[in-house]
């Protein structure tokens, strides 16, 4: 025979709130589908109902299993913090063991820990997806960080003298020098990401016989040379014909192309010994040119674009917000990442 347990748990008077448990036996015996938890709230005045909820047995105990839980409850002698935090099985094991071991003794052997070592320890603790997520997580942080600076140092090329107004930014000290190039010239070594290429290794332009404070020669994963070619944002990439109503490559531009195709032929002439000195492979390099804007470019002005860089051998021509466009690009790939985490 089942009976039934009742219990008043509030009273303040005008209203009472009680449980009631039904489907257990005369033996103390219950069984999960006769089992039923119910609550419900009283009108002391008039004896009707205000509300009742009924649990069954899955219910009634997700609500046991959660306030034992809490501490505070389950061991009401103990005084506690008003922080809660719900932990796994695990994490309570973890908890139980340094519930015994003296604080002062853990404080002293990290405070003899390094920092190579306690990221040493941190590392070692991770799963390798997570140590995944967060080196996506880092390289995100700090691509965000560059691109933002590259916008801002484009932003003071085209309003100010920015070797005297780059001084003014705790951010962008690391890029100061007295010469426009110089500055866009750190910045790009500093963040060579953004050309999508993986360079492991930059050689001095003027040791393979090209005189030049701008110019990068970077070496590639797979052993093979990219020249990159570096001129100010401020800089007039086409001029516009009347009389055939279309754009051509500017004095400036057709020069630094100029510039760039008699590099490649220093390349080639010296192949043989720079890959002997240098132990690098020479097979076709190729020169990047980091020039001028193009975010005020019209469709006729891209299409341009596209077609002088179609048309001309291992050289290509790259617009610092071609630049920005591609850290963009390379910034949300690592978000992609990140989400599938």
């Amino acid at each position: 025979m089942s009976i039934q347990y009742q219990k008043e748990i509030f009273n303040n008077g005008i209203l009472s709130l009680h449980i009631n448990i039904a489907g257990v036996d005369i033996n103390n015996v219950t069984n999960k589908d006769d089992f039923s938890l119910s609550i419900y709230a009283l009108n002391r005045s008039t004896f009707k109902s205000v509300f009742s909820e009924s649990l069954n047995f899955e219910q009634a105990k997700a609500i046991y299993t959660h306030l034992n839980s809490i501490s505070i409850i389950r061991e009401d002698g103990l005084t506690h913090t008003s922080e809660f935090v719900e932990v796994t099985n695990n994490v309570k094991d973890i908890l139980s063991i340094i519930n015994k071991v003296d604080s002062s003794l853990v404080k002293s052997i990290l405070s003899k820990v390094d920092a190579n070592d306690k990221l040493k320890l941190v590392l070692e603790a991770l799963t390798e997806s997570e140590i995944q997520n967060l080196h996506a997580s880092i390289q995100q942080t700090n691509h965000q960080k560059s691109l933002v600076n590259l916008r801002q140092l484009l932003d003071l090329e085209e309003k100010t003298i920015i070797t005297d107004t780059i001084n003014n930014f705790d951010n962008l000290i690391e890029y100061i020098a007295g010469q426009s190039e110089k500055i866009f010239q750190n910045w790009i070594e500093k963040n060579i990401w953004t050309l999508g290429v993986d360079y492991i290794q930059k050689h001095p332009a003027r040791q393979i016989g090209i005189n030049s404070e701008s110019d990068l020669i970077m070496e590639t994963t797979d052993g093979f040379i990219d020249l990159i070619e570096l001129k100010r944002p401020k800089f007039n990439l086409f001029d516009y014909d009347q009389s055939h109503k279309s754009y051509y490559p500017s004095k400036e531009l057709s020069k630094v192309i100029g510039q760039c195709m008699q590099y490649l032929k220093v390349l080639d002439d010296y192949k043989l010994v720079l890959e002997k000195q240098h132990r690098f492979k020479l097979l076709k390099p190729r020169v990047k040119i980091i020039v001028g804007r193009t975010n005020n470019f019209n469709d006729e002005q891209f299409e341009a674009l596209r077609m002088l860089n179609s048309s001309l051998n291992h050289i290509q021509i790259i617009s610092y917000d071609y630049l920005c466009l591609c850290g963009d690009n390379i910034i949300s790939y690592y978000s992609r990442q990140l989400e599938k985490q």
